[in-house]
């Protein structure tokens, strides 16, 4: 009995994609060629019926998901967004032209608010079994974690890199202003990925602490120093290519800043400059992308298996992710690569692959059989600012 039991709850049930390229590249130039004509005005619905075919071709357990949100809702919170918006820098800019940030200011602090509200829309219009998906959280909790925390984050940084340059001094030569310059950039490096990876872990915290399956609240268990060392390492990748790039960019720097010593420069002579370094300037922007596109596949791998392995639902099953750096950087290579060779003919392809890949690399540990199918009886919200935030798409790294 006991064997039995441990066997069922080791019982692992992987996600199975059944998406494919054609019909996929079908609903993709329909939604190309309806968008233009239309000037964007499809672009929600468009949105909604990509993703309603990768929902309803998702499989966990022999039952597909279901995708119920409507272009027509984000379309109108789009535009009662962008209309109130237009109106009220109009108002402040009569009154004042130095009120016309606020619009702005206001935008900024009601944005966590309304992404929270846009996450819940979202989730209760994602279904398995007829069983919706839920989130909700408190104020206080989101304002903290999408506002506060990294507005406190943010003076941090800028606090401690203010106080380190000041300690170390004016440079009195050319190599001590380098080491300075140095010393600065590593510094900055290490706060942008500790502050990232508190960042992120408070967000796993609060998607994974406040979501639910029907009556079953989801629990997450996250390391914020375990994310704090992934978003360090994401970072570090970026020194290499940095050191390359300087060595590579510092004789154009070097000859532009001489020239501007001799008393200015006309376009002309800058013009000639940048042709003679145009080899080294195209190699450094290559050497940039590839810098960024390894940095955040790292992160993206880390961060996923980091959320996904740490969710629990309801008191037996949790969740395991299996993806690896080498196999996602592949999937995301051949998604770009073959999305920018075929001018985007073989998008659907590399997207349907790269679907298959997350959801073999996804699977559900435990018995789902047993686990109660019953839906939550909350409505979802129906308040005038409940619809201006349904179009907030919250778009996160680690899922």
């Amino acid at each position: 009995m006991i064997s039995s039991k441990a066997g069922a709850a080791n019982s692992q049930h992987v996600f199975i994609f059944h998406g494919k390229a054609w019909p996929f590249f079908i609903i993709c130039l329909v939604n190309l060629v309806l968008t233009i004509i239309t000037f964007g005005i499809y672009l929600p619905w468009a949105f909604v019926k990509t993703r309603r075919y990768i929902y309803k071709n998702m499989e966990l357990n022999g039952v597909r998901f279901n995708y119920h949100a409507t272009g027509g809702a984000f379309l109108v919170s789009w535009l009662l967004v962008g209309l109130i918006f237009i109106v009220l820098t109009v108002v402040c800019e009569s009154i004042n032209l130095l009120f016309g940030f606020l619009p702005v200011l206001l935008l900024w602090v009601l944005m966590p608010l309304m992404m929270a509200k846009g996450l819940r829309y979202q989730a209760m219009m994602t279904r398995l079994n007829n069983v919706r998906f839920g989130f909700k959280c408190g104020i206080g909790n989101v304002m903290w974690t999408m506002l506060g925390l990294p507005l406190l984050l943010g003076i941090a940084v800028i606090f401690v890199l203010y106080a380190v340059n000041r300690m170390m001094g004016i440079p009195e030569s050319t190599n001590g202003g380098l080491l300075q310059l140095a010393v600065l950039a590593v510094l900055g490096l290490l706060s942008v990925g500790i502050t990232n990876g508190i960042m992120y872990g408070k967000w796993m915290q609060l998607l994974g602490s406040n979501a639910c399956f029907g009556i079953h609240p989801f629990r997450i268990d996250i390391s914020l120093k375990r994310c704090i060392v992934i978003c360090i390492s994401a970072m570090l990748i970026l020194v290499p290519f940095t050191i390359v790039i300087g060595k590579l960019m510092a004789p154009f720097y070097i000859t532009l800043s001489a020239e501007i010593a001799k008393g200015g420069m006309d376009p002309a002579i800058s013009d000639a400059v940048a042709q003679e370094y145009l080899p080294q300037i195209i190699v450094s922007y290559i050497l940039y992308f590839m810098a960024i596109v390894l940095m955040s596949i790292f992160s993206k791998a880390a961060l996923r298996n980091q959320f996904i392995n740490g969710l629990r639902l309801g008191d037996s099953l949790t969740f395991r992710s299996t993806l690896t750096f080498v196999g996602l950087l592949m999937q995301i290579l051949v998604l770009i690569l073959a999305t920018i060779c075929t001018v985007g003919l073989a998008y659907p392809w590399a997207k349907m692959r790269y679907m298959r890949y997350l959801a073999s690399n996804t699977c559900v540990v435990g018995e789902l059989d047993d686990l109660e199918l019953s839906d939550t009886d909350e409505l979802n919200d129906t308040g005038f600012f409940a619809i201006i935030s349904r179009g907030m798409m919250v778009a996160t790294p680690f899922i």
